[in-house]
């Protein structure tokens, strides 16, 4: 999908680029390159993830600072005849989510949910306890202020109208820089957030799903490393996985609705875990920084579970019918199947970070081996 966006990116900005072939060609480069990074170890993808991320950052900045500057339009005239034109809730046409703000908003969540991945690097971490949840808490108010910022300078410098048919900030970008600095913003800002999210992509799933090799869910052969520690078969998988929707040229949205989909249905799974977490660490959740009243974080995992559910529902139907059904029907089908491999006795779940209280982390490992 992010191969794709980017490809459709620089179709805006090079004509020669915007046809269905050499929109294939760019997005098959750019995820062979990032597939052949992610071979040569996690010490080269974090280098380059990095470096994207700090140019991201400055052109984002940059973007808001000088669009909000130049903004002209009445963004924030509740009045207006122009404001929320497709209206506060969730609209249907054909039976399907197509516009709204709480739709939007929906879409949105899966942009700002990226850090998520941070907690698979935890194995990796110099000090995953202390590292892990500070740039958590950080990433939040980052996304705001970017986010919130370039959202303004957007829409304040251009109509719906005037986007027409686009779904990027080319057009946006054009009006606000000169010819040098909309060039270096397009590749810095749009393209880079889609770059450094493909690049941390191939190596968050080469983790979770390697650890599911490891614990045994998954065939051991499947998970097998190179020289420099990355699951070449599990990377070459996503690969391929990825070249499909820029092959076929399938719908962006769509693809998203069918991730959050998936994502959503994990919560249901990582719900558990966080609901037993007090009970299973006592001792060091006391001890936590970041500890707070028992009753207090129950009803923050609920509030997120309540998020999932309506994220899930969105996603359903956000989709046709039969692609709902279908991919309902493959999460239904795969949870048998993770029960009944689980029930054989020959799961061996390996926690790679612990409490620090020994007879804590024994009763975890213990739960692990049933």
């Amino acid at each position: 999908m992010f191969g794709a966006s980017a490809a459709a990116y620089l179709g805006d900005i090079i004509p020669a680029l915007s046809g269905h072939l050499p929109r294939v060609i760019v997005g098959a480069a750019l995820l062979t390159f990032f597939f052949v990074v992610n071979l040569m170890g996690i010490d080269i993808m974090a280098s380059a993830q990095k470096l994207m991320t700090w140019l991201l950052i400055a052109a984002l900045i940059l973007f808001a600072v000088v669009g909000i500057a130049r903004m002209k339009l009445p963004i924030f005239d509740f009045s207006d005849p122009n404001f929320l034109i497709n209206g506060w809730g969730i609209t249907f046409e054909n039976g399907q989510i197509s516009g709204g703000f709480i739709g939007a908003t929906l879409l949105f969540v899966y942009s700002t949910q990226g850090y998520y991945m941070t907690t698979a690097y935890g194995g990796d971490s110099k000090n995953a306890r202390r590292d892990i949840p500070i740039v958590l808490l950080l990433a939040v108010p980052t996304l705001i202020v970017l986010y919130v910022g370039v959202a303004m300078a957007g829409v304040g410098v251009m109509t719906v109208e005037e986007y027409g048919a686009s779904t990027t900030l080319v057009f946006a970008a054009q009006r606000i820089f000169p010819t040098v600095l909309f060039y270096a913003f397009i590749i810095g800002g749009p393209i880079m957030a889609l770059l450094s999210t493909l690049n941390s992509s191939f190596a968050y799933n080469a983790i979770t799903i390697g650890q599911s090799c490891d614990d045994g869910w998954l065939p051991k052969a499947f998970g097998k490393k190179n020289a420099k520690g990355s699951r070449v078969w599990i990377l070459t998988f996503m690969y391929v996985v990825g070249m499909i929707p820029i092959v076929f040229g399938l719908s962006i949205t769509v693809i998203t609705n069918m991730v959050q989909l998936i994502g959503a249905c994990f919560a249901f799974l990582n719900f558990v875990a966080y609901i037993k977490m007090p009970k299973l660490y006592p001792n060091a959740w006391k001890k936590s920084r970041f500890h707070i009243p028992d009753g207090l974080y129950y009803l923050i995992c609920c509030i997120s579970l309540a998020g999932f559910i309506v994220t899930l529902w969105k996603s359903c139907l956000s989709m046709s019918p039969g692609l709902a059904a279908a991919n309902v029907a493959a999460i239904v089908v795969l949870a048998i199947i993770g029960i009944v491999r689980g029930r054989k006795g020959e799961i061996e779940v390996h926690t790679s970070i612990w409490s620090g209280d020994a007879a804590e982390d024994a009763a975890a490992a213990a739960i692990g081996q049933k």
